[in-house]
């Protein structure tokens, strides 16, 4: 049986629920379910969904092909500082590196004589400086001194490290002493863990390379440990032990590369949802959207164009910098577990703390006392009494309760006012996130079409398009578990670049040529290793490019052969990108190309999306209940629809709620939803230009 014949799966654990999506690749039927989270070990929620899926579809597991899996394990043991105890060596004289950092204070204006510097993951004790040096351009100006190297390796081994991060000056240009040390690490501990700064970032900037390369071994030994109880229990379950990582740049890659770089994994779940979103958008029409997936704990939003999310190459877990690819998204700590309170000065605030899937919620029934954004949904009659398809039920008056005794007693509200102003709240700061991914990066967010998913997704995304004076919003059929899905579309990735400096119009052009060819090279290698045939290989070849002088650089694809047309077309599309995003250029300054990128591209099999036939617009065979249902502008009597009921065609107007196992979607007053050829919900929030502009009134007044 071939990947085309058989099952394909998806599974996303997620801070409340873990979502596993099951393909039937022959006849594209889906199948899906949700099971509670389990944070104490979270391969247990995974096989629990695993074992729902096949139970679901009837399938069984020796069917199964391919799994593809988005894990938060290294981002979580980032967050808890519950990673491992690492050492560092590095070039004599810079010891201090990662404790001098960058000038960096989040609000500077406001928080620098309370901000306190964050510990960092490897201490000054455990760093070890040894003697070798080594040019930008490569060429050794001091040899290794091997005999040191081993004293500073067997005095961390002395001080019980786990696991060994190597980050040398300039060892991008030269990585042959970063090799060497390895090797000599690995002689003297053959189970510790080691990650060089040469394999997971051969860039310059010494302290962002070393930051990564000890986040790197700093999570290393979590991930090994997670993934080897994945990787076991799928055997033991007679499942393909061949599982795919999902990456942040919604690439996969095998289980051996997430081992060697779990780095990459860092906000790899939403990853795949951003892919599932513009793929689902483009698709229906809508090149241009942001995505916001709010799940449990927190809220995720990206702005994708022409049909692709925004890259970049660099983010930020808690209060450490990776310059790693990854999808361009803010992550903001709004969730249905958000929890509710009022500040002693009587300021109700929503998170960023979560009730999470342990206890959760107060109506998830599990021991949860405190408000969240959840129970105040369900107090407004915005969520119907069960959810994951009957997995949870939910308890209406302990969410009463709840709100009641933390929010409206202490600020002298009705229950019904506190949970709107919850809502408010977490709306609001949504809102937020995405004027960052849209009107910083020079998007006017009217323009864009909002895709809302997740499970509370599709019950804020309605509010939210309305305040950012968005006009569509487009709910996905299976919004739920998009994340998962978005595993589905993804393909075999990987990135490999290479520093080197030099001004357009007056670099060696053969030089460059043939460090690209090499990268390739490397890059196909890499692909064969991951088992992807000729046939299926692609590459992506960019420049990271800046005008002479300045600090950062943008990301320019290019074609081979890097003639002087492609570097003159290099220079242009510079040019017209940074007046894009900054609002100027300067077409008189030199500009500069600072690091070689080439993507390595494995093509895999994707779920075909059917486009049906339009029907009646009708939707009165798929009405279920009628409810009170209290917003903004009052409470009123709503019809409930049950979702599998709409056939494309279908419209109705709100309000309205739209049941369905994996999320509810909340169509406000006076807004219109109609069903597409794809089952998407198309619903017109109801914003028009002149709205908009009044909006923007408001907002200057």
């Amino acid at each position: 049986m071939t990947v085309a014949e058989g099952y394909r799966l998806a599974i996303d654990i997620g801070g409340t629920f873990t979502d596993v999506v099951l393909l039937d690749a022959a006849t594209q039927r889906l199948t899906f379910v949700k099971a509670p989270t389990t944070p104490a070990d979270r391969s247990l929620g995974f096989f629990t969904g695993i074992d729902g899926v096949l139970e679901a579809a009837d399938a069984p597991p020796h069917d199964v092909r391919t799994i593809a899996h988005g894990s938060t394990v290294a981002t979580n043991a980032v967050l808890e500082g519950k990673g491992s105890r690492l050492g560092l060596i590095t070039t004599l004289g810079f010891r201090d590196m990662l404790e001098i950092g960058r000038a960096y204070i989040p609000g500077i204006f406001t928080n620098f004589l309370r901000w306190q510097k964050p510990e960092r993951l490897v201490p000054l004790e455990r760093v070890r400086a040894v003697p070798e040096r080594v040019a930008a351009d490569g060429a050794v100006i001091a040899p290794l001194d091997e005999e040191a190297t081993r004293g500073a390796i067997q005095e961390l081994l002395a001080e019980g490290i786990e696991s060994l991060a190597i980050a040398l000056l300039h060892s991008y240009a030269n990585p042959d002493h970063e090799r060497r040390v390895e090797a000599l690490a690995r002689e003297m501990a053959p189970d510790l863990f080691v990650t060089r700064s040469s394999a997971v970032l051969p860039e310059y900037r010494e302290y962002e390379r070393t930051m990564t390369t000890v986040l790197n071994a700093y999570v290393m030994p979590t991930v090994d440990r997670y993934l080897g109880r994945i990787r076991d229990g799928l055997v033991t379950k007679g499942l393909p032990s061949g599982i795919s990582i999902v990456r942040s740049d919604a690439g996969v890659m095998s289980l051996t590369t997430a081992l060697e770089r779990p780095v990459n994994t860092v906000l790899s779940g939403p990853a795949g949802g951003v892919l599932g979103a513009s793929a689902v958008a483009a698709a229906a029409g809508y090149a241009n959207v942001v995505s916001m997936d709010m799940g449990g704990t927190s809220t995720d939003v990206c702005l994708s164009t022409a049909g692709e999310p925004r890259l970049s190459t660099e983010t930020w877990v808690s209060h450490y910098p990776v310059k790693v690819p990854i999808i361009d998204i803010t992550t903001i700590g709004a969730g249905g577990g958000s929890i509710a309170s009022v500040s002693p000065s009587r300021a109700l605030r929503v998170g960023p703390q979560s009730a999470g899937a342990e206890p959760g919620p107060a109506c998830y029934g599990r021991g949860g006392t405190v408000p969240t954004v959840t129970d105040a949904n369900l107090v407004l009659g915005r969520l119907p009494l069960t959810l994951a398809g009957g997995a949870v039920q939910l308890d209406f008056e302990a969410a009463r309760r709840a709100i009641e005794t933390h929010v409206a007693i202490p600020l002298g509200l009705t229950v019904e006012s506190a949970a709107l102003g919850i809502i408010r709240i977490v709306d609001e700061g949504m809102l937020g996130a995405l004027r960052v991914v849209s009107v910083q990066r020079g998007i006017d967010p009217r323009e864009l079409a909002l895709v809302p998913f997740g499970g509370a997704g599709p019950v804020h995304g309605a509010e939210l398009a309305r305040l950012a004076g968005i006009e569509t919003m487009l709910v996905p059929p299976s919004p739920g578990v998009l994340s998962a899905l978005g595993f589905l579309l993804a393909d075999v990735k990987q990135v490999f670049t290479l520093t080197r400096v030099g001004l357009i119009g007056q670099l060696d052009e053969n030089a460059y040529q043939r460090d690209l060819e090499q990268l390739i090279a490397d890059a196909t290698v890499w692909l064969e290793r991951e088992g992807v045939p000729e046939s299926d290989q692609a590459f992506e070849v960019a420049l990271d490019v800046r005008y002479r002088g300045q600090a950062y650089e943008i990301p320019i694809r290019v074609k081979l052969p890097l003639d002087r047309s492609s570097w003159s077309d290099a220079a242009t599309q510079f040019h017209d990108e940074h007046k894009h995003r900054y609002g100027y250029d300067q077409r008189l300054t030199p500009v500069e190309v600072v690091t070689l990128r080439v993507t390595a591209i494995g093509t895999l099999p994707k779920p075909v999306l059917k486009r049906r036939e339009l029907g009646p617009a009708g939707a009165e065979a798929a009405v279920i209940d009628r409810a009170p249902v209290i917003f903004v502008e009052g409470t009123f009597e709503t019809l409930v629809y049950e979702r599998s009921g709409l056939d494309p065609g279908a419209c109705l107007t709100g309000p309205a709620l739209i049941v369905q196992s994996d999320c509810t979607t909340v169509v406000h007053p006076g807004q219109k939803a109609k069903v597409d050829a794809f089952g998407n919900l198309i619903i017109s929030t109801g914003v028009t230009a002149n709205m908009t502009m009044e909006m923007d009134a408001r907002a200057r007044s």
